[in-house]
């Protein structure tokens, strides 16, 4: 059975909350109340496909285009920040039951005025292969495997990093851990202090409110990690925790502290801590751009362990996609486009800062 689940009915809200919770295996970037910190520029939905004990469940933004040459309200579907997919629950096979969902998923959207869809899919994704759109390799990501062990996992560090560990020890660093978000604005110091070092886009500078709902919302599935210096915060790592993973979210340093290697020391501890805690993989992600020095520090943690990262895109009604972007001379057919991994989709939407990442 297919439906779809809105996350502003309370209903639908509870009942999603009870598949994600029962899942073993649970996402954290699928949980209702993660997608809902970008309640501010969309509707938060969920479609779902059940049959039996097997769920196949799908969470994504709804968006509205800006339109101007039909009185009909259109939309687009996106995955928040982070990684999206579409997610199998339960044991079996889920191809023929993956072949209806995207059945009954494309007669929604042509029913609902949904556009096309963006996907930024999991890196261990068990759908994606079956996808029934275009799929598009766009970065590197790092992904450090913690069922290794810690003496192997230190043994496999870049020599630079084991010298930089060494050296935060010796500089009487030590890291502390924040479960409840109470130290927000020593982060929130942190991370706008890098943010401007950066030049970061405005897009990039996650709001207090932000950080405030998803420490309220998502109670243990979120770390904040603190490098001090004596009694003073200098470098700190937000991390998202699923079931099986933990996530490299967002984070700061104050760069006159760069010469005692806080985040060598922070990147070793969040490794171990996963470890303690029985998690498999800690996902680092990659850089701005392919191959770009944030991507190659990363890797020092995890040289063998580099996992391409891809998106879906599909479109469900072209001649509605086209008069959406009949003033942009490009490939419109996406199947076509030689150079995807620079393509910006949905094409309409290039230039536009409406607070997605």
């Amino acid at each position: 059975m297919f439906r779809i689940l809105r996350a502003n009915d309370h209903k639908d809200y509870l009942k999603w909350r009870s598949i994600w919770t029962c899942w073993k295996g649970k996402e954290i970037f699928a949980h209702p109340d993660y997608l809902s910190l970008f309640n501010n520029w969309s509707e938060i939905v969920c479609a779902i496909y059940t049959r039996g004990e097997q769920i196949i469940m799908f969470p994504f933004c709804l968006r509205e285009i800006i339109q101007e040459f039909s009185r009909l309200n259109y939309y687009d579907v996106i995955t928040p920040y982070g990684y999206g997919d579409i997610y199998f629950i339960g044991n079996g096979e889920f191809n023929n039951l993956l072949k209806e969902f995207q059945h009954d998923f494309h007669q929604w959207a042509l029913d609902s005025n949904v556009v096309c869809e963006f996907i930024r899919f999991d890196l261990f994704s068990k759908s994606m292969s079956e996808y029934d759109g275009e799929v598009v390799f766009n970065n590197n990501n790092v992904v450090c495997e913690l069922t290794k062990g810690k003496s192997v996992i230190w043994k496999e560090f870049n020599p630079k990093v084991r010298r930089n560990v060494r050296k935060a020890w010796s500089n009487d660093l030590r890291v502390e851990i924040d479960y409840k978000g109470d130290r927000l604005e020593s982060f929130l110091g942190l991370y706008y202090r890098t943010m401007n070092r950066l030049n970061a886009e405005t897009r990039y500078y996650f709001s207090k409110e932000y950080f405030q709902s998803l420490n309220d919302q998502l109670k243990g599935n979120y770390a904040y990690f603190f490098v001090m210096k004596g009694n003073v915060e200098i470098a700190a790592e937000l991390i998202l925790i699923s079931d099986d993973k933990i996530y490299y979210y967002l984070g700061g340093s104050n760069e006159e502290y760069f010469g005692l290697r806080p985040n060598d020391l922070l990147n070793y501890e969040i490794i171990n801590w996963g470890i303690d805690n029985n998690r498999k993989y800690y996902v680092l992600g990659g850089g701005f751009h392919y191959n770009d020095k944030l991507f190659k520090y990363k890797k020092y943690f995890a040289p063998p362990s580099v996992y391409p990262y891809k998106v879906g895109m599909k479109i469900f009604n072209l001649e509605i996609y086209n008069a959406l972007t009949k003033n942009i001379k490009v490939h419109i057919d996406v199947s076509k486009i030689e150079n995807k991994q620079n393509y910006f989709f949905p094409l309409y939407r290039k230039g536009n800062n409406d607070g997605l990442i």
